[in-house]
């Protein structure tokens, strides 16, 4: 349980003398216990099941036919190593009972990363209690049996190592297609055995290497009523012998103390989700939120590899590998907020490490030296790859600079300046700046004196000359080089460039509608992708502070919104762009009504908290988080704003830790429809304004007691001057609030344990 408690000392200010304290005092696990996953009866399909991750591994459990469930397997780094080197499919390991299902039940908690349930068979009962270890390269499922299911048992049951997008036939729009790459050799098949009392499954590769799944059913009593299951996965490339490592990752948990393992699992989550609390009055909304923090951490990891559509699970997709013009993006867009940096560090790493070959995708695609992008999709070290997944019609530099803003976000809510500073180590300035030179390459001089981009490609529209998606990050872009080449002293000869794209590049084309896709280009249907308005979000170069930009935003918002209603066209994804769009316009009710709108995408938002579009696709659920970030917590440009876009009704509110950018700790709470306190920590003494929604006076002190010096700026902002690890707390003047962050009470009909598969 975490426990903060801040003794603020007895003082005198203002004539009175009072005491007061901040404690966090949330009962964590009970806490989290109204955000866990609940099925009233077994899941019967992989989009519902009952899931495990952490960062490489990946588990899901659902029943098959009336007789089997079973736990499909995954492994993020398991591909084909050819062609576009997409996701293999592995396989499952199958619970065959005696009699024939009749009614289960399945509990996943958040807070232990463990899931519990129980079979109920017209032969008797199997209970269950399964995780994969957060840190080992271990799956473990306890069971137990009663009746004749005694005698239930356990099987491999094999996936064909294919990759279906580039050597299966398939169906579009009612039409057979050819499979692109019909003559590639298959891969050869796998072979099963038994090595000191473990089963391995060893998957060969015709490119080279091998893939092995290991297990080993341990009794734990003489009766064999309980017994536990122990799997792993391990990769081989370019050699083999991944059945040597899977075999002896089996052997080693055996041999370790299961109490210990236990214990070191759980540990790792309990120390995890404390990072930052929130917790809203709509239990619908936070604990969709709170899934999506354990699916980040089951998805990804600072040291393992970086998210893809699918995270370490794995179905049948279209989708195998990176998708560079959103979806990447939008994955990781919650980590930063919710403070938790070292998930995101997976992106940072992989970019660092592939700094050449974002390079190689430049010379091949737009023969330029000195330039870096990606296409649409790459795979995992950001090839284009020879398949079929990366046709040129999607090309345009926009995607790899949006990418970069990720990385941007990373070093702004970290401030770690070797991030800009030690260029061995890391890329993301010499990448920017190779993102730009690859746009200065073919920005074009006309007649208007102005600069134009030739025909690039928006995301899923089209390509157009002078697209509002590529002019957006091609600005945000010369900003930030500028920006830190002035901060960090570096003299880059390039400035003067950048200045002069900023000058001379053409402005927004726009109609009566607002924003357009191009000029001429106006949004006339439904339409998923904001792709046109990323300047507002996520990159704030347009936004509300703007007053000579206001109109603009509404228009091309309500625009965009407003052909969406009621279209199947327009996503659950695109409603959780919507509700970060409306809360940066400061509308708490029309963002609060976007996020469900998003929850409420019953064909895609899954009841386990998955997300599908006909396959996996993780990040439109994870984004959703990062709307209610965007609702409770914003951090762009110089300035913090705090509680910027809370719903009328929502009275109480309260967060925790939550990151700014500047490297800043906030804290809040909101009571009874008004701010009652605040408290910021520097992380890094960089310059601090906040907008803190406090009606009327204020009183600012320190952690130490004392009075907290600061400016009053225009629209209710003050400036605040921290050092390194000073806090400050804000407050209605004349108050001495009782400063705790603490879960409120639901204010809505929907209960606890909303997500899940109910009777």
């Amino acid at each position: 349980m975490k426990r903060i408690v801040l003794l603020i000392t007895c003082l005198a200010l203002a004539g009175n003398t009072f005491a007061s304290s901040l404690s966090d005092d949330v009962d964590w696990p009970k806490f989290m216990s109204r955000q866990d996953i609940v099925w009233d009866s077994p899941p019967q399909r992989f989009d519902h099941g009952v899931w495990h991750g952490n960062g490489l591994l990946g588990s899901v459990m659902f029943q098959t036919n009336p007789k089997l469930i079973t736990w499909s397997l995954g492994r993020s780094d398991v591909t084909a190593h050819r062609r576009d080197n997409n996701r293999l499919p592995i396989g499952s390991l199958g619970l065959k009972t005696v009699g024939t299902i009749k009614s289960g039940n399945a509990r996943l908690s958040l807070w232990d990363a463990e899931a519990t349930g129980e079979i109920e068979t017209d032969q008797g009962s199997i209970r269950f209690r399964s995780f994969i270890h957060t840190d080992r390269l271990i799956g473990c499922i306890d069971l137990e049996f009663t009746g004749k299911e005694t005698t239930a048992s356990i099987a491999w049951l094999p996936d064909e190592a294919k990759d279906h997008v580039n050597h299966t036939a398939r169906k579009r729009q009612g039409k057979v297609m050819k499979a692109p790459f019909p003559n590639d050799p298959p891969n050869p098949a796998a072979t099963q055995k038994v090595v000191d009392g473990i089963s391995v499954s060893v998957q060969p590769r015709y490119a080279g290497g091998d893939y092995s799944v290991a297990w080993k059913l341990i009794p734990l009593n003489q009766e064999n009523t309980k017994q536990r299951l122990y799997w792993t996965i391990a990769d081989s490339f370019p050699q083999t012998g991944s059945d040597t490592t899977a075999i002896q990752t089996i052997k080693e948990a055996i041999a370790t103390d299961f109490t210990n393992m236990v214990a070191s699992h759980r540990a790792w989550w309990h120390a995890y989700y404390p990072k930052s609390f929130v917790s809203v009055p709509d239990t619908k909304i936070e604990s969709y939120y709170w899934i999506q923090m354990h699916k980040l951490a089951s998805a990804t990891r600072a040291n393992r590899p970086v998210m893809d559509l699918l995270g370490p699970w794995f179905r049948g997709t279209g989708w195998p590998r990176i998708w560079w013009n959103l979806n990447i993006q939008t994955a990781y867009l919650p980590v930063y907020t919710a403070n938790h940096l070292s998930e995101g560090e997976s992106l940072v790493r992989m970019m660092d490490r592939n700094r050449k070959n974002f390079e190689t995708n430049a010379k091949e695609i737009w023969k330029f030296d000195d330039c870096a992008t990606v296409p649409h999709t790459t795979c995992y070290e950001g090839l284009r790859g020879d398949g079929s997944r990366a046709p040129d019609k999607y090309i345009n530099p926009g995607d790899f600079t949006w990418a970069l803003h990720n990385y941007y976000l990373q070093y702004r809510f970290s401030m770690d300046h070797s991030m800009i500073t030690d260029s061995d180590k890391h890329a993301l300035y010499s990448l920017l700046k190779k993102s730009v030179n690859l746009y200065q390459k073919i920005l074009i001089k006309e007649t208007d004196g102005k600069l134009h981009l030739p025909e690039l490609h928006s995301p899923e529209i089209g390509g157009h000359e002078d697209n509002n998606y590529n002019l957006g990050l091609l600005r945000w872009a010369c900003i930030t080089l500028l920006e830190l080449n002035e901060r960090y002293d570096l003299n880059d000869a390039m400035a003067p460039e950048w200045e002069n794209i900023l000058a001379n590049l053409i402005e927004y084309p726009t109609d009566e509608t607002g924003l357009q896709v191009a000029p001429g280009v106006p949004i006339k249907k439904a339409h998923r992708h904001w792709s046109h308005l990323v300047m507002m979000h996520p990159l704030w170069t347009m936004n509300w502070d703007q007053p000579e930009n206001r109109e603009l935003i509404t228009k091309s918002i309500d625009h965009w919104v407003r052909l969406g209603k009621d279209n199947r066209a327009f996503k659950g994804w695109s409603h959780a762009a919507a509700a970060s769009l409306y809360a940066g316009t400061e509308d708490g009710d029309k963002a609060r009504f976007h996020l469900h709108a998003h929850h409420d995408t019953k064909n895609s938002v899954m009841p386990n908290g998955m997300y599908i579009e006909g396959s996996p696709v993780i990040e439109c659920g994870l984004i959703a988080a990062r709307s209610l970030h965007d609702m409770l917590l914003q951090s762009w440009g110089k300035q913090i704003k705090v509680f910027p876009a809370i719903p009328a009704d929502w009275k109480n509110v309260a967060f925790d830790d939550l990151r700014a950018q500047g490297a800043f700790l906030l804290s809040a709470e909101r009571k009874d429809g008004s701010t009652q306190w605040i408290r910021v920590k520097s992380l890094a003494g960089e310059p601090c304004i906040i907008s803190h929604n406090i009606s009327g006076k204020i009183q600012v002190v320190t952690s130490e007691g004392t009075n907290c010096p600061y400016k009053e700026l225009a629209n209710g902002a003050i400036e605040l001057k921290l050092l390194k690890s000073e806090s400050a707390f804000i407050r209605p003047a004349g108050n001495t609030p009782a400063m705790r962050t603490r879960p409120v009470a639901s204010e809505t009909a929907v209960q606890v344990n909303y997500w899940g598969i109910k009777k």
